[in-house]
């Protein structure tokens, strides 16, 4: 499972690395557009609707290669359950305490990172990450103290299909991620794949 945990992530390190060259290039390409008046300004929204588009694509890469690499299919975007996640992620704002939300209808993963300076890749990435100490033959997690394989295993859980996410900077000026998962997974003794 060392070898096959090694090639994992190589081959995602191989594939965030594409992504992010690609955005880069994207960045590059896009034309200027001149407003009505003859400035080259942008719509605000349009930059916000850009941004938020950007950021899906950047969570549901990241999952759907952690599917693809155990072999089961992708994630689709659900503006619903997103929606659920930005209003239970606004309620965290003050504390920024990466709790469990009460509604047990959606699996759930949450991530703090420190500072405003995260994108959507970095804080999945990291629970993508747990797959190194998942062992699928034992069903069972080797992680160290103070960490788990439990993100991993809802990011690639078979019957999920669906992924709603949102991202805030809270009060403390910390950044939370809040992404839940229709069906949600990680429940009885069975295997995510």
């Amino acid at each position: 499972m060392q070898m096959a945990s090694a090639t994992m992530s190589s081959h995602l390190s191989s594939y965030y690395i594409t992504i992010f060259l690609l955005l880069a290039l994207a960045s590059l390409c896009t034309p200027s557009v001149a407003n009505e008046d003859g400035s080259n300004g942008s719509d605000p929204d349009s930059r916000r609707r850009a941004r938020a588009a950007a950021t899906v694509f950047e969570l549901l890469s990241v999952h759907n290669a952690a599917r693809q690499a155990v072999g089961v299919p992708p994630l689709a975007w659900s503006g619903q359950i997103a929606g659920y996640a930005k209003s239970y992620a606004q309620s965290r704002r003050g504390d920024c305490a990466p709790r469990r939300s009460p509604l047990f209808y959606f699996g759930e993963n949450l991530f703090v990172g420190k500072g405003r300076h995260w994108n959507a890749t970095s804080l999945a990435a990291a629970w993508v990450d747990e797959g190194q100490w998942y062992d699928y033959e034992s069903n069972s997690c080797a992680a160290p103290p103070g960490a788990g394989c439990g993100h991993y295993t809802q990011a690639v859980w078979r019957n999920t299909t669906q992924l709603g996410c949102a991202r805030i900077v809270c009060d403390s000026g910390d950044t939370l991620l809040v992404c839940d998962y229709f069906p949600p997974g990680n429940y009885g003794t069975g295997r995510p794949y």
